[in-house]
């Protein structure tokens, strides 16, 4: 009983591992890719859609090195497109055209 007890516990844990993980990888750089957008009136939609077309990307590419036996070190290379949008948002001047334009609303 304590087997089967000490294997669920151990599955829950890295299950919420891996969770927050992916969480980290994703939700944390659209959040603030949508922040430094807001702060320079862009477009929200377009740099909310860059950020996550970065985080699939980069975690498909780590994905498939992982899988192909690449190393970890190599792999994680991959993730760099997930910090793109924040990345070009803070090398891009408020109002800049490349960024678009906020909505009516703003």
């Amino acid at each position: 009983m304590t087997d089967l007890l000490l294997a669920t516990l151990t599955l829950v844990v890295l299950v919420a591992g891996a969770l927050a993980v992916l969480a980290a990888l994703t939700v944390v750089p659209f959040v603030v890719t949508l922040q430094l957008a807001e702060a320079r009136h862009f477009s929200l939609f377009r740099w909310g859609a860059i950020s996550l077309a970065g985080s699939v990307f980069g975690l498909v590419v780590t994905l498939l090195v992982l899988r192909g036996g690449g190393s970890p070190a190599v792999a994680a290379v991959g993730l760099l497109p997930i910090v793109a949008g924040p990345a070009l948002l803070l090398l891009l001047p408020p109002r800049d055209p490349l960024g678009g334009r906020a909505g009516g609303h703003h």
